[in-house]
C-alpha cells in the first residue's frame, strides 16, 4: 500500500515539473518573437497649385468727420479785439468767431469817401455845365476813387473769421482779446460736421499706391460685410518738437458701394488690395519653414520626404506665393 501511495506522489510531482517546464519555454519564446511594425507612413498633404494671389492690408475705420479747415487772417494781421471760439465748441455757419480791430482801416475809409464824394460832386457839376470832355475826364476819376473806397471797405471783411459751415471747433490757439495775431497764423480748427464718411488712417503707413477709386472689403463682423473704395486721400504733416523729424500720416476717405449702416460697437475693417499676382506658385503657408539659408517645404516624392529649398514672394495669412524652387505641381507635406 505505501508503495502504491509512494508511486503515485512521484506521478505527480513529475506532471508538474513537466508543466512547470511548459510555462518556462512559452516564456521565453514571448520575449524572442516581438512583432515588428512594418507599416508606410501617412503624411497630410496638400497639392501646390497655380493661382492668384493677393498682398492685403488690413486697418480698423472709423465713422468719423475727417475734413477739417484751419482758420486764420489770410492777408493781415492785427489786434483782437473779439474772441469767440472755444475748444469742443459748436457753431454754425456764418458766426463770427474772431475780429480784428478796423480802427486803421477805418480812417482810411472815411478819408476816401470825402475823396469819393468830391469827385462825384464834380463830374455831376460838370455834366450839369455840359462840358462832355471834362465831364468824360471826371468820369475816369471818379471810377478809380469808387473802385478804391470799394477795396478798403471789402479790406473789412477779412479782419473777421467766421463759421464757413457748421462744425465743431477742434483747437484753439493761445489767443484772447488784446492779443496780436500775425496774418496766416492758425487761431482755430473747425471740423465740418456736414461730411461723415469712414475713415482709415495709416498711423504707420503701411500702404502704398493707393489712390482715388482703390477698392476695398468692408467688414464690421458678420452685420456689416460689402465692398468700397476710395474717395479721398487726406495728408497731415507734424513735426517732432525734440528730434524735429517731420511725420506724415495719410487717412483715406472710404465710400461704401452700397447703403449701409454701421453698428457703435464692434470694429470696423477695411481691407487694401496693395498686390496682385497671377499665374503664381502657391503653398499653404503653414507648410513653409524657415531654414539657416531661407525658406524651405517638404515635398512627398515616391513616399519619401525631401526637403525643397524655395524664394517666397507674396504672403497672404493661409497662402504663400513660391517665386523659385517649386514647379506646382508637387505635393506638399503639412
Amino acid at each position: 500500500m505505501k508503495k502504491r501511495i509512494f508511486a503515485i506522489f512521484m506521478s505527480c510531482v513529475l506532471i508538474c515539473t513537466l508543466f512547470s517546464a511548459c510555462g518556462d519555454e512559452a516564456s521565453v519564446d514571448d520575449e524572442i518573437y516581438i512583432p515588428i511594425n512594418t507599416s508606410s507612413i501617412n503624411y497630410n498633404t496638400a497639392d501646390a497649385y497655380i493661382g492668384t494671389i493677393l498682398e492685403t492690408v488690413t486697418l480698423d475705420g472709423t465713422v468719423d468727420k475727417p475734413y477739417y479747415t484751419n482758420l486764420s487772417f489770410s492777408l493781415v494781421g492785427g489786434t483782437i479785439v473779439e474772441f469767440n471760439v472755444h475748444e469742443d465748441q459748436t457753431v454754425s455757419e456764418g458766426d463770427v468767431l474772431v475780429r480784428l480791430s478796423s480802427d486803421e482801416l477805418d480812417n482810411e475809409i472815411e478819408v476816401q469817401k470825402v475823396i469819393l464824394d468830391s469827385a462825384q460832386a464834380t463830374y455831376d457839376a460838370l455834366v450839369a455845365a455840359g462840358d462832355e470832355n471834362e465831364a468824360a475826364l471826371a468820369a475816369i476819376d471818379l471810377a478809380i476813387e469808387q473802385a478804391e473806397y470799394d477795396n478798403l471797405v471789402k479790406r473789412l471783411d477779412y479782419l473777421t473769421i467766421t463759421a464757413p459751415c457748421d462744425g465743431t471747433i477742434t483747437s484753439v490757439g493761445n489767443y484772447w482779446v488784446g492779443a496780436t495775431v500775425s496774418a496766416n497764423q492758425t487761431v482755430c480748427t473747425i471740423v465740418d460736421a456736414s461730411k461723415v464718411y469712414l475713415t482709415v488712417t495709416d498711423s504707420r503707413n503701411e500702404l502704398s499706391n493707393i489712390t482715388f477709386g482703390t477698392k476695398v472689403d468692408i467688414a464690421q463682423g458678420n452685420l456689416v460685410v460689402t465692398t468700397g473704395k476710395v474717395i479721398d486721400t487726406i495728408t497731415t504733416t507734424s513735426s517732432d518738437r525734440f528730434s524735429g523729424e517731420t511725420n506724415t500720416i495719410t487717412s483715406y476717405v472710404i465710400m461704401p458701394d452700397e447703403d449701409v449702416d454701421f453698428e457703435d460697437f464692434g470694429t470696423i475693417q477695411v481691407t487694401f488690395t496693395t498686390l496682385r499676382r497671377d499665374d503664381a506658385i502657391i503653398v499653404p503657408t503653414d507648410a513653409v519653414f524657415e531654414t539657416s539659408d531661407g525658406y524651405a517645404v517638404n515635398v512627398l516624392i515616391s513616399g519619401t520626404k525631401i526637403q525643397m529649398e524655395v524664394t517666397v514672394g507674396i504672403i497672404s495669412s493661409s497662402k504663400t506665393e513660391i517665386l523659385s524652387g517649386l514647379d506646382g505641381t508637387e505635393t506638399i507635406i503639412l
